[in-house]
């Protein structure tokens, strides 16, 4: 009997040790460096940078809640990678929309090809700026869109830091496809002042 209670004992005492040696989710940080992002060179006397885009506090919009707001990230950006040159011209940039959404969704897993149906959260971020360069009689010489829609999906229980590395990944990788999308639609539409 003192046997079977020892051998039960030992049981539940490798149970606990071969539960605590679990995995441990290993959170990356999310590094954001503009330097790693497009570089703009206008023939521009000065550059005048807008923020006509309002954070909303109210659902689904969640930008309120990150330690540095996209709007935040992307100004950074446009302060530190768009270069102006020349005596003449006058470029304005319009941070029209930088928000971050979070909604609930229904979603589907599969399992051993049982699908089940779950709930998730869908983050999405839009970025929409334009750029308008001006002659010095306030004259339009071009004039531009950039849009940016990404999107990603997680599950409901997760953890405060996984949620923030969500939200900085999401908005690392929009920012690096804001930036490409940029630069190209400039040497298009303002290629007469492009370096």
């Amino acid at each position: 009997m003192i046997f079977k209670i020892k051998f039960f004992l030992t049981l539940v005492f490798c149970f606990f040790i071969l539960l605590s040696c679990q995995k441990k989710l290993v959170i990356k940080e999310v590094v954001f460096d503009n330097s790693s992002l497009e570089k703009i060179n206008i023939n521009s006397a000065n550059k005048e940078i807008i923020i006509s885009y309002n954070s909303s506090f109210e659902e689904p919009y969640i930008e309120h809640v990150m330690n540095i707001s996209p709007t935040d990230r992307v100004v950074s950006w446009l302060e530190n990678n768009i270069y102006t040159f020349g005596t003449l011209n006058k470029l304005v940039i319009d941070v029209q929309d930088a928000s971050i959404s979070q909604k609930e969704i229904d979603g589907e897993i599969e399992v051993a090809g049982i699908i089940k149906k779950q709930k998730e959260y869908l983050y999405e971020i839009f970025f929409k700026i334009e750029f308008i360069l001006y002659d010095e009689s306030n004259q339009v010489l071009a004039k531009t869109n950039t849009k940016v829609l990404h999107t990603k999906t997680s599950d409901t229980f997760i953890s405060i830091n996984e949620k923030e590395s969500i939200l900085d990944n999401l908005t690392l990788s929009a920012l690096q496809d804001l930036s490409r999308k940029t630069y190209e639609l400039l040497k298009i539409h303002m290629s007469d002042y492009i370096l």
